[in-house]
């Protein structure tokens, strides 16, 4: 099965060298080379992020590098997935918050015939290291997010997860969200469609680096989510 892994990457300019290597020894440890491709999404980055995108994509043939002129996480790997025909399109933070052994688990969703696998910090055999504030939050959207938009799903914004073909070409051309409410909206299209998903487990810890400071406001995205996801469930095309 041919892989790509998207990594979002918006000035990201202290972590994405150690990052990208230490997931480039995963993959190299655990899939022929000629099987998977890291695409780093440099979206609109002010600091040395495309630079150093660009030694590894030069000194690596397993990495890409994609460059935008828009910032938006959600635009990044959007637009790593329609530019690149594969079977498995995978998406993960660039900070790797989630514990890489779980990529397998991603693939293996896939392979079995399910066309979303997501996952999630809220099954009983997952594990997450996290401040009580995004808890809080966290803990709440998924709750409010599971009674508007009527789905059982686990965990809409664990920034781990992987798609089909069949969810590439038909639902991702239909997200008009370019930024971090896109898993949300992503997930939801898929539900209205029938499309077929699992929860994995995986082991998440906002703390794995500490020299990447997180500048999402989390308070005001809160706000943020809780209008869109009204505006999705109100949105008269799906």
């Amino acid at each position: 099965m041919k892989i790509i892994i998207a990594l979002p990457a918006y000035n990201e300019e202290i972590v994405l060298e150690r990052n990208v290597k230490k997931l480039l020894g995963y993959c190299r440890e655990n899939f022929v080379s000629d099987e998977f491709q890291i695409i780093i999404c440099n979206n609109a980055s002010t600091d040395h992020t495309e630079e150093i995108s660009q030694k590894l994509n030069q000194e690596n043939s397993e990495i890409k590098s994609l460059l935008l002129d828009q910032k938006g996480k959600g635009l990044a790997w959007k637009m790593a997935f329609l530019t690149y025909e594969v079977d498995v399109y995978i998406f993960m933070d660039c900070d790797l918050a989630v514990e890489l052994s779980a990529t397998k688990l991603l693939i293996e969703g896939i392979r079995n015939g399910y066309d979303l696998v997501l996952g999630s910090r809220f099954l009983p055999n997952s594990q997450k290291s996290r401040s009580w504030q995004r808890e809080l939050i966290s803990t709440a959207y998924r709750n409010m997010a599971k009674i508007l938009l009527g789905t059982n799903i686990s965990d809409f914004q664990c920034g781990f997860k992987a798609i089909n073909r069949r969810v590439r070409d038909n639902i991702l051309p239909d997200c008009q969200e370019n930024e971090f409410f896109l898993d949300t909206e992503l997930i939801y299209l898929c539900a209205k469609k029938k499309y077929t998903f699992k929860d994995i487990p995986v082991d998440w810890s906002e703390f794995r680096d500490l020299e990447r400071k997180s500048t999402v406001n989390i308070f005001g995205t809160s706000w943020d989510y809780l209008v869109k996801l009204l505006k999705l469930k109100c949105r008269k095309s799906l």
